[in-house]
């Protein structure tokens, strides 16, 4: 089941996010800003993870008319927000999905926690 760019997508993004970082440590996060780029036709959510990591999470639009949607996750450094190709090397890069499938976003959630230096815990599809 993939998430879309719409008020059910955000908020299964909502509750996956919440939920995955209960089940890896019950750490603080706290969902601050849910943002709107007609532009781009997408929709993404910004939150504070531990009090000290600012992540946004989007979910875009149906890729070409295939059906199929994109997402991506993106640190926050200084003022502005970068994907995983500014901030880790390529081959770290290519572990990340732009697929919208609840476990693919927990991957990107888990390669994030990697980054970041938390323990690596990866749950297996349902």
């Amino acid at each position: 089941m993939q998430l879309k760019n719409d008020v059910e997508g955000i908020n299964l993004l909502r509750e996956l996010i919440v939920n995955f970082y209960k089940k890896n440590g019950d750490r603080n996060v706290s969902i601050f800003l849910h943002s709107k780029n007609e532009e781009w036709k997408s929709d993404s959510l910004c939150y504070l993870l531990d009090r000290k990591y600012v992540i946004r999470y989007t979910l875009g639009p149906d890729d070409r008319g295939y059906g199929t949607y994109v997402g991506g996750i993106e640190l926050a450094i200084g003022p502005h927000y970068f994907s995983a190709a500014d901030f880790w090397d390529y081959k770290n890069f290519e572990r990340f999905r732009m697929s919208t499938e609840p476990f693919e976003i927990e991957m990107n959630l888990s390669l994030i926690d990697e980054f970041l230096g938390y323990p690596i815990r990866r749950t297996p599809p349902n």
